[in-house]
């Protein structure tokens, strides 16, 4: 009998935005400068998951609304929801007007220090951003995790994590592939999927922009499109 769960709420190639002017490091100040807040006190950013290795902040911006300059200390993987109009400010820098789909991720290093800016959502939607910070300053695990196959994608791949992209019309499933603990997974569309752990019973999932699931032990599995539209999800293996 297969059990029904929803994701805990929230909380195309590779698209790296770590240009000049986009974020800019800044050295590791004592004291924030005036108007700047930490991450978690800014009050658009809520922490949905924190394990000690990594912390899953939400960054949900009514339509128009500009966040306050806050800072990210943690090298950051980033996925995107909702970001139509969607707008980025470096600390002392110019504001950047950027061309997101639905369902882009980046990475953001801090390797050189900190990072400081605001964002701000469009006038016509709101906005809906994650981030998945790696709250040990080194890779955890070695880059040994076995390749996913087609209909995976991998979106973006370096020292700290692999991101894949899965896209799955009604009906159509996965090949069996490993899951490797330390796995986060993002909904990018609404839908339902089942999953099938070897030796398990079935998982099914009700999924919505934004929902998000750690997976701490290693499982090999099937993905299946249970629902009547396309569903998208992007997972990031954590090194």
């Amino acid at each position: 009998m297969a059990q029904t769960y929803r994701f805990a709420p929230p909380v195309a190639a590779a698209l790296i935005l770590y240009l000049a002017g986009f974020f800019l490091p800044l050295p590791c100040l004592a004291q924030l400068p005036a108007g700047v807040v930490p991450i978690t006190s800014e009050p658009n950013h809520k922490v949905k998951f924190e394990n000690g290795r990594v912390r899953m902040i939400e960054a949900a911006l009514p339509k128009g609304k500009t966040s306050l300059f806050h800072e990210h200390q943690y090298d950051g993987f980033f996925v995107f929801f909702r970001s139509k109009g969607f707008a980025n400010e470096p600390f002392q820098g110019k504001r950047v007007a950027t061309d997101l789909h639905d369902g882009a991720v980046l990475f953001i290093p801090a390797e050189n220090g900190p990072y400081i800016h605001r964002v701000s959502a469009g006038k016509d939607e709101p906005a809906l951003v994650s981030v998945l910070e790696l709250m040990t300053r080194t890779a955890g695990n070695t880059n040994s995790s076995e390749l996913r196959f087609p209909p995976f994608e991998t979106a973006l791949e370096n020292p700290r994590g692999r991101i894949y992209r899965l896209k799955l019309k009604p009906g159509e499933s996965s090949d069996v592939f490993t899951r490797p603990a330390g796995t986060a997974i993002f909904a990018i569309s609404s839908g339902r999927i089942s999953e099938q752990p070897e030796g398990k019973p079935t998982r099914m999932w009700d999924l919505e922009p934004g929902y998000f699931k750690w997976v701490d032990a290693k499982e090999e599995l099937t993905i299946r499109n249970e629902g009547q539209v396309p569903v998208e999800l992007v997972e990031i293996e954590v090194f």
